[in-house]
């Protein structure tokens, strides 16, 4: 079964989508917690970089995860939401980091910290389906056998 891995342009398209995704959440969370104090685009370079170094290996170890899970019943295709349940908790605590980092200074509670990782990780899914659809219009993919 073969497929395409997006190439440098679409791995751009990826990660400019991703910056520009954090960077609003990042607006987002300074407006409900005005102690922080970093800036948004430090705390996006931040996520998004943490992503560029993570998230291709996790994303391949989670496709074959969940290749073998649904070899177990009978699918061979990993479906988008399957991706998402095996990558939403590993990017809750990828956010967690991320808010642990910039926040350590703005007494924010566990519960809060907690909550908000959980919304970065939602958003990142989000953000996973135009950055996708980008990638996969940009030229130069690379054919995988």
């Amino acid at each position: 079964m073969g497929g395409y891995f997006p190439g440098p342009v679409g791995f751009a398209a990826i990660v400019g989508v991703k910056f520009g995704g954090y960077a609003l959440a990042a607006i987002a969370l300074k407006k409900l917690q005005p102690t922080i104090t970093s800036s948004a685009l430090k705390i996006a370079a931040a996520r998004t970089g943490l992503g560029v170094v993570l998230g291709p290996p996790i994303t391949l170890l989670g496709g074959m995860i969940l290749g073998l899970l649904l070899a177990g019943i009978g699918r061979d295709i990993p479906s988008y939401l399957g991706y998402v349940f095996l990558l939403w908790p590993l990017r809750i605590l990828i956010w967690a980091i991320v808010l642990h980092m910039f926040t350590k200074h703005a007494d924010l509670s566990a519960s809060k910290l907690w909550g908000y990782a959980a919304l970065g990780a939602t958003w990142s899914c989000l953000l996973d389906w135009p950055g996708y659809k980008l990638a996969m219009v940009a030229p130069g993919k690379i054919p995988v056998c």
